[in-house]
């Protein structure tokens, strides 16, 4: 019976000219497709979110996000580092939890937007919100509180 075999070979070694339109080419060290669209051009062939493996610990310099840039024209897809990505979000390379700010141009971590006078948390003069820089919790401190009668 007649077989069709793919040129096979390490990533590192994929051909970056000389190609003909519609040739395939198989990474034998990583498990992946790239499909030659001219002849200095290829697209690699992503595969199903659901068929990789879980990563157990996550390095943010080194480990990469896939994106969806829906503004670009023909391939879509890109990558982008994990730190890269939290610095697209304000939230330092250094956090490891979830913190965010609220208004945009926000800190992170000032939940009450970019100085604790402009968020969506506001205080009245008897209490005031600080985050403390020095271990990273936010502190409330507590005037007067007046339950009124009864």
């Amino acid at each position: 019976m007649p077989r069709i075999q793919m040129k096979r070979g390490l990533k590192a070694n994929l051909p970056t000219a000389a190609m003909l339109a519609g040739e395939a080419h198989f990474t034998t060290d990583r498990g992946t497709l790239h499909i030659a669209t001219g002849p200095t051009s290829r697209l690699p062939v992503v595969p199903p979110i659901d068929d990789l493996t879980t990563i157990a610990a996550v390095d943010g310099a080194a480990d990469l996000l896939i994106l969806h840039d829906a503004s670009a024209t023909g391939q879509k897809e890109g990558k982008i580092t994990v730190n890269a990505f939290k610095a697209a979000l304000n939230i330092p390379s250094s956090d490891l939890d979830e913190k965010v700010a609220v208004v945009a141009g926000g800190v992170s971590g000032y939940i009450f937007g970019t100085n604790g006078t402009d968020g969506v948390i506001r205080l009245n003069p008897s209490l005031q919100w600080s985050k403390d820089t020095g271990n990273a919790f936010v502190t409330l401190a507590v005037g007067d509180v007046d339950c009124g009668t009864f």
